[in-house]
Order: structure tokens, then sequence, then C-alpha cells
């Protein structure tokens, strides 16, 4: 790796060789010019760096506490360099994936494409799964990196690195009496209509019955399924209600026939979050990843931004 700077380099090899002559060797340089190095660094430090014996050269108090700063500061330059090349020259590399049931069915795939197109040489191993599952696979080194729902307790040797705002919301059909009140909703509000809800063991059930407790058994759903997709189908006509998030349904309330409102209440406000084992270091493909991550997800949350209690529906909804 190349130096920070060339006084740098003279300086940490002195301090090394103990002699002006023998960096001088091993630099390739001048004896005069790495003495002229030292002394352009000790003029700038203010300080003698080396106390000048009979035997060589000695680091001096102040010379300490800069070889110290001096060699802090090439790894921290070494290290940025290579993540820098990493990134210049990613040809090849990969992703290890655990992704929940509904993320895979859209957003996952079209943050992969895009990648497809910038880096080609990336591949790409999706898993999906609830979240209990996908943090079990973190821990277990079965997967690099997941990507689900905020876990109130992730299991020993995972961490959230990474975490998104989302809001829960009523996903009901354009026409429906909720979204043409044009009032704000709450979850209890939705309760006088025919219900629509995830499977107990997703995480969005689960935050739906921690709004609602009565959605324990009192009301009793219509239809209870682990999938996203039935649930919008489900809804599109009639009077049935599901609670979703914004990625659950962009397209399907970009193509006119879903409407999404935002619930107000205060359970509603959800996180989806990036989890990895701990100490793991994020490599470069990991990285790019989650820029295109961030990119797509931004995008979504800029379409559904309206006052907070607003229904949106393809006549609002942001292009």
């Amino acid at each position: 790796m190349p130096a920070i700077s060339q006084a740098f380099r003279c300086f940490d090899e002195v301090a090394r060789r103990g002699s002006i002559r023998k960096a001088a060797e091993t630099l390739h340089l001048t004896a005069a010019a790495v003495n002229q190095q030292i002394l352009n660094l000790e003029k700038l430090v203010g300080a003698p760096l080396f106390e000048r014996l009979p035997r060589g050269m000695q680091l001096s108090t102040a010379g300490d506490i800069m070889l110290a700063a001096v060699r802090r500061s090439q790894r921290d330059f070494d290290n940025a360099l290579a993540q820098v090349e990493e990134l210049r020259e990613l040809r090849r590399g990969h992703v290890n994936l655990g992704v929940s049931h509904s993320s895979a069915e859209n957003l996952v795939p079209q943050v992969i494409a895009r990648l497809m197109d910038s880096h080609p040489g990336v591949t790409y191993n999706v898993r999906s799964g609830n979240g209990a599952t996908l943090l079990r696979w973190v821990a277990n080194g079965e997967v690099d990196v997941a990507y689900c729902l905020r876990r109130a307790l992730p299991p020993p040797g995972v961490e959230e690195v990474r975490a998104w705002p989302q809001r829960l919301g009523a996903v009901t059909a354009p026409d429906h009496p909720l979204v043409q009140s044009g009032k704000t909703v709450r979850l209890r509000d939705c309760l006088d209509y025919p219900l629509v809800l995830m499977a107990q063991d997703m995480e969005l059930s689960s935050m739906a019955r921690l709004i609602e407790p009565r959605l324990h058994g009192q009301a009793r759903p219509m239809v209870e399924t682990s999938s996203v997709p039935m649930a919008r189908t489900l809804v599109e006509r009639g009077q049935s209600v599901t609670f979703l998030i914004p990625e659950n349904v962009t397209q399907a309330v970009a193509a006119g026939t879903l409407a999404w409102t935002p619930l107000l209440d205060e359970g509603a406000q959800l996180h989806t979050c990036l989890y990895q084992r701990t100490g793991y270091s994020t490599t470069a493909v990991l990285a790019v990843f989650l820029a295109a991550m961030d990119s797509a997800i931004d995008a979504i949350r800029a379409r559904f931004d309206m006052p907070l209690g607003a229904p949106i529906s393809a006549g609002n909804f942001a292009v």
C-alpha cells in the first residue's frame, strides 16, 4: 500500500531502524533526503521527534505520541484504499441473504435486478422465511445478512446494522368505505369489516395483534394466510381489510387495484432492519447491496409520503 505521505514513511522507518542511514537504505533514498523529511516533520510538530544519540536515533516523548498517530493514520488510509479499490474493481462477489416472504416478492428482486445491470459478476443466494427463522439462519452462519421487521430480542451473536422506518396501514379496495369516508383510521375502525390477517407466526400479524388485542380471538378473521399476494387478491374486491406495509402494496396501489391508509395507532410505527452476525465485517459487495436497498426503500417511502391518515390510492400516488 502507498504511504499516506513521504514524511510519515521516513519517520516510521527511522523509528523502526533507529538510524537514518539504515532507513535510507530500506527506502532506497539518500540519507540527506530522509533527514530532511524528519526535520520538516519536526518543524511542523514544533518539537524534536528523536533524541540524536551516538548509538542512533531514539524516539522522544513527542515522537512516541506522533508515531502512534502516524501508524493509526496509515492503517486507516490503507483500509480506505482497499475498500475504494474493491468498489472500483468490483466484478465478482456473492451476497448470501435471508429475507421475509413478502420482501422476496417485489422489493429484493427489484434491487437485485438493478445490481445485475451495474454489477453483473455478483451472484446471490436468497432464502425466505419468517423473522425468527431468518435470525436463526444468521446466528448459525447459514446466511450472512437478513432483512425483516425489527425483532425485540435478536438471538445471541446477531446484531442490527441498518433500520428503515415503516408504517403499518389498512389495505382495502379503492372504493372501500374506509377510503371514501376521508377520515383517519385506527385499527379498531377496521373491526366492523371482514378481516384478512397474516398467519400468527408472521411479524405483520404480531404487530397488528399488539395494537388491537381483540384480534387474538374476539375478532375472528375471515381468512388467515401466510401469503401476502393472497391477502392482496382477497381485498381487491369487496369490503375486506388487511394490514401491510408500503413495500407490500406499491405496485397494486400504483395500478389502482388497492388503496393503503396509514394507521394512526402508536404501535403502527415499525422498522424493517438488516441483521448480521456480531463482528461481521461489511464487504464491498454487501456495501453496494445496502446502498441499493437504501435507494429502493427511500423511493417507496417518498411515494407514500402523505399527511398521516390520508389514504394512498392511484389518484394521489407519487410518480
